[in-house]
């Protein structure tokens, strides 16, 4: 529903932009000399549309260019400080699993090569592994 205003409006800034085009350029080549051809009248105005198309576009790279600085600047001060923020994150998990391995990992390694270690005896003791594991092969 909202959209027949917005394309009615657009019509009408099209259709006014284009009469505004022709006003201009019949105006300006109504001031040209009499002594010039229309030629060089159509020269002049396609010069003087092309500077002030050239005036524009450098109006508006200077606006790009300051809305990216002030985005840049306020990137950096927000970006600095989450930056940190996921730093001393980053210590936490690391010192974390440092933690875990130390204190929970190791011991369980431990006890599971403790038991490894009787269930190969008790293989050897009752003859049950008829030869001796080489302990550079495994």
């Amino acid at each position: 529903m909202r959209e027949r205003p917005v394309r009615r409006n657009a019509i009408i800034g099209g259709v006014g932009a284009l009469i505004l085009f022709i006003v201009i350029i019949v105006g300006l080549y109504l001031l040209g000399d009499d002594d010039q051809s229309a030629l060089e009248r159509l020269r002049d105005i396609a010069v003087i549309f092309v500077v002030l198309s050239s005036l524009i576009t450098v109006a508006l790279l200077a606006a790009v260019t300051g809305a990216l600085i002030f985005l840049v600047i306020q990137l950096k001060d927000r970006v600095i400080p989450l930056l940190e923020e996921i730093t001393g994150t980053a210590k936490q998990v690391r010192n974390t699993a440092s933690f875990v391995s130390d204190e929970t990992v190791r011991p369980i390694i431990g006890v599971a090569g403790w038991f490894a270690k009787n269930r190969q005896f008790s293989r050897i003791v009752t003859g049950k592994s008829k030869k001796i594991p080489d302990p550079n092969k495994v």
